[in-house]
């Protein structure tokens, strides 16, 4: 098959690669910073990448901003620029499009596939971001995971696997969420479980804090009564789980770590952006 990989990072350099060694014809733009072998050409031009390829694959997630996720791309290309200059029935893969894109994709009759749409990708990727989450917490804390007090919130994919991981560590750990049937599944896997209106209370307590939420799940009230030893930590995107900005004004060491899965683990990121472009090419196939 003939790829055409668009933007993104260092993901989408290794899938070239892994795509190139299974035998297909890649090419790439946009990635003009990556370090690619010279049997994967960079076309000189969005157009020159795209003719006649079976499947474009743009980043994940492919777009912000309006303009396309391209990190390693000296280039500024406007997503809608992206999406008219695809052809009529070609299949596009990319991850979290936005409406506008989607929109432009059903005019221009595309064949468009959101990978944050798909259960084996997302669950996958939870899995990379729990992981690299860890890797995160240690690297930033003098504690140890084991014996250390860690609250999640949130109790979505990432949140599921990181409060086991958390726990299978040895740390004590508490998850808040919304919903109650949440909290009762947390309860059943070992962990403790709040509302969010009891956190003001117990925030003190945590040596770590991770958000999942997407949404300020810590007010500012909370926020100042964050322990200043612990390690705050958001992995959820705009406008996150807590103002980040006040916390290190604040003197809280906050991080944030969005597309982690791409600076953690690259290359079994793209290891699952390839399996997850098998299993959508054997779909499209049937």
């Amino acid at each position: 098959m003939r790829f055409a990989v668009v933007g993104g990072d260092r993901r989408s350099a290794l899938l070239c690669r892994l795509l190139c060694r299974d035998g297909h014809k890649v090419l790439s733009f946009a990635l003009e910073q990556a370090a690619l072998p010279e049997e994967i050409p960079r076309a000189d031009c969005l157009q020159g990448c795209i003719y006649g390829a079976d499947c474009v694959v743009l980043p994940t997630p492919a777009e912000k901003g309006g303009l396309l996720n391209a990190p390693l791309s000296a280039e500024t290309l406007p997503m809608a620029e992206v999406m008219n200059a695809l052809w009529k029935g070609q299949l596009v893969i990319g991850g979290k499009f936005s409406e506008a894109s989607c929109r432009t994709a059903i005019r221009g009759k595309l064949l468009l596939e959101d990978l944050m749409g798909r259960a084996d990708f997302v669950t996958g990727n939870a899995a990379l971001t729990a992981e690299g989450a860890l890797e995160l917490l240690l690297a930033n804390s003098e504690r140890s995971l084991w014996g250390g007090r860690a609250l999640v919130t949130g109790f979505g994919r990432i949140g599921k696997l990181l409060a086991l991981r958390l726990k299978g560590l040895g740390a004590e750990v508490t998850v808040a969420a919304r919903h109650p049937g949440d909290r009762a599944l947390a309860r059943a896997a070992g962990c403790r479980a709040l509302e969010y209106a009891a956190l003001e209370g117990e925030i003190g307590d945590f040596d770590f804090l991770v958000n999942t939420v997407p949404a300020r799940v810590i007010t500012e009230a909370i926020l100042c009564c964050v322990s200043p030893e612990a390690v705050l930590l958001e992995l959820a995107s705009p406008p996150g789980g807590f103002d980040r900005s006040l916390a290190e004004n604040i003197g809280l060491k906050a991080l944030a770590a969005p597309g982690l899965p791409g600076k953690s683990a690259p290359y079994s990121a793209a290891l699952l952006m390839r399996d997850t472009i098998y299993a959508i090419l054997r779909q499209q196939e049937e």
